[in-house]
């Protein structure tokens, strides 16, 4: 009996398609970093059926639709529509800070001041700016954390009288879904000269735009043209650059361009004020995913995971 020869190219050709297919899905959609999410949120799942620990000292304030209609109907003493002025929650702070609270967190964007909002009528009659109010209220307290990320910066009468900055910013995975977060990031703090010439219109400059070239920081303007500011190679630039003429007596001819900060996630400082760490003196070893936090009396804990934080 003759068997005819099996016709194998049909079945190369489709073995190679599906290896040629898998070649690309490892490659270009990231394929085991997908398993490793799918498997991450079915552990966090599991673990959602097993009792745990939950913090009594931490409270949660929202701003729904009964806040709102409270707010608006005057029962709290003053009235306002959705868009609340800033004296608001400077008199939520007082509240907060006469109930004891250690930390007021607000996972509110402050990014501009408001003088068009009605002023506050103080005790002995006279009246304060709505924004001079919350930024009274935030010193006075002395434990308030106000929220930043990289597109929106608070102004600095609110930076400046709050007790720390905390960053808000979330990165979701490339599936949409909202994991983990960064444990700080890097924000670029300028002097107030340069802040002065982004604020004037006129020169048309956005500083997150700036780079810093050797010898130089380049401020490119809205209308291509750019201005270079000469500085040396700690970014010390020449006040008399920007004010012209003599400078007062007793003020340094030179000053820092900017100053890289870290500003920790608002969990991380949330955190730090009730256990009394330090962030400035974090230990990061990031190579090796450890960021170690030290406190008074021997206080210690280390945040793994490199820069990310994984959410529970």
């Amino acid at each position: 009996m003759n068997f005819k020869p099996l016709k194998r190219t049909p079945v190369i050709l489709a073995v190679a398609v599906l290896v040629l297919v898998c070649d690309v899905r490892l490659l270009r959609f990231d394929f085991f970093e997908r398993v490793e999410r799918m498997t991450y949120d079915l552990r966090v799942r599991a673990a959602q059926k097993f009792p745990a620990p939950a913090a009594t000292n931490l409270a949660f304030v929202s701003m729904e639709e009964s806040s709102i209609a409270a707010v608006k109907s005057g029962q709290l003493g003053y009235h306002y529509g959705l868009y609340w002025p800033r004296q608001v929650y400077g008199r939520l702070v007082e509240e907060l800070s006469a109930q004891g609270a250690k930390a007021v967190a607000f996972d509110v964007l402050f990014g501009e001041l408001r003088p068009d909002h009605p002023p506050v009528q103080m005790a002995n009659g006279s009246l304060m700016e709505s924004d001079n109010f919350f930024a009274l209220q935030m010193c006075r307290a002395g434990n308030v954390l106000i929220a930043i990320t990289p597109e929106v910066m608070p102004p600095d009468l609110f930076a400046t009288n709050a007790l720390a900055l905390g960053d808000i910013s979330t990165e979701k995975d490339s599936d949409g879904v909202l994991r983990r977060v960064k444990a700080f990031r890097i924000y670029r703090r300028w002097h107030p000269l340069f802040k002065k010439v982004e604020a004037d219109p006129g020169f048309g400059i956005d500083l997150r735009r700036a780079r810093v070239e050797p010898g130089h920081i380049i401020l490119p303007r809205a209308n291509g043209e750019e201005i270079k500011v000469p500085v040396d190679a700690e970014t010390n630039f020449a006040l008399a650059d920007f004010v012209g003429g003599k400078l007062p007596p007793g003020v340094a001819p030179q000053a820092r361009a900017f100053t890289d900060e870290h500003v920790w996630h608002m969990g991380v400082v949330l955190a730090a004020c009730e256990l009394k760490l330090n962030l400035d003196r974090a230990d990061m070893d990031l190579p090796h995913g450890r960021i170690t936090l030290r406190g008074a009396n021997g206080v210690e804990r280390i945040l793994p995971g490199r820069r990310w934080l994984f959410l529970h």
